[in-house]
């Protein structure tokens, strides 16, 4: 059983993926703790997939789950959250946004009682640094005054997609979330919060990575539905109830085994023994 899973949820990555692969895989390796990586392409119609699979035949721990058509981000982390082995599962945007070192801080969070660690673009630290656009960082700004207003106060970045959370908390709320959208992370935390979990908001390093799947405009006139449905469903007591599925629920999943230094089977053979 590994101590940590990577979740790394994917649309149309081919670009930004490969290096965000091998910095986290390099990472946990040198850590010399055992973990896994997930990668969920949420029906992507590039060479997501095969850049995942040749990378799996050259490293270990490394998964991948594939399906089609698109279904959303908040599904794609979802299935891979519900398919993790790890004591704690790591959230990781494909982008790599924020370098897998950040997560020494979470780490440090969860070490001090809290249930749900997340990376937060929005509390000013010492030895931080943030780097974004000013339109996208005003449109983020805006979204969580809404947020903050109606259903998470105190709170200051629910979107950072850098999020650590203990195995059996992290069962409990992607069992009982349905949002498949961009404001998956808003009901995910809303949910922990109605439930009495501690969440831990910790100052963390990002840097904006172009190729962004969100439109400013359309995505967050969406998300604003989304959240308006999270408080009403909350009023007729939707998040109130068990998780409705069990933990580890059985996925389709691609098992990608390591090529061997000794294996001289061609691509086309290798292909097909996947």
């Amino acid at each position: 059983m590994p101590k940590v899973s990577v979740i790394i949820p994917a649309y149309n990555e081919e670009k930004r993926l490969p290096p965000t692969l091998s910095s986290v895989w390099d990472y946990w390796q040198q850590r010399g703790e055992d973990f896994e990586i997930i990668v969920v392409d949420d029906g992507s119609g590039d060479h997501t997939t095969d850049i995942v699979q040749d990378f799996g035949k050259h490293h270990e721990n490394v998964r991948l789950i594939s399906y089609a058509p698109n279904q959303g981000k908040g599904y794609a982390v979802r299935t891979g959250m519900l398919s993790a082995y790890g004591d704690y599962l790591l959230i990781d945007d494909a982008d790599g946004a924020s370098p897998i070192e950040e997560v020494e801080r979470l780490e440090s969070a969860i070490a001090s009682g809290a249930d749900i660690a997340i990376g937060s673009r929005n509390i000013p630290e010492a030895g931080t640094k943030i780097q974004t656009v000013s339109y996208r960082k005003h449109m983020g700004n805006t979204f969580n005054l809404i947020v903050q207003s109606l259903l998470l106060p105190g709170i200051r970045d629910t979107q950072c997609g850098f999020k650590l959370f203990k195995s059996k908390v992290a069962q409990d709320l992607f069992g009982v979330s349905a949002q498949n959208g961009f404001a998956y992370d808003v009901e995910v935390l809303f949910i922990a919060r109605l439930r009495g979990y501690k969440i831990a908001e910790v100052a963390i390093n990002w840097t904006n990575v172009e190729g962004s799947k969100v439109n400013v405009i359309s995505d967050s006139l969406n998300m604003l539905v989304q959240v308006l449905f999270m408080r009403i469903a909350a009023i007729f007591g939707a998040y109130r109830k068990n998780a409705s599925v069990n933990p580890r629920t059985p996925l389709p999943m691609i098992h990608i085994a390591p090529k061997s230094p000794e294996d001289e089977t061609t691509h086309a053979e290798s292909e097909s023994q996947i």
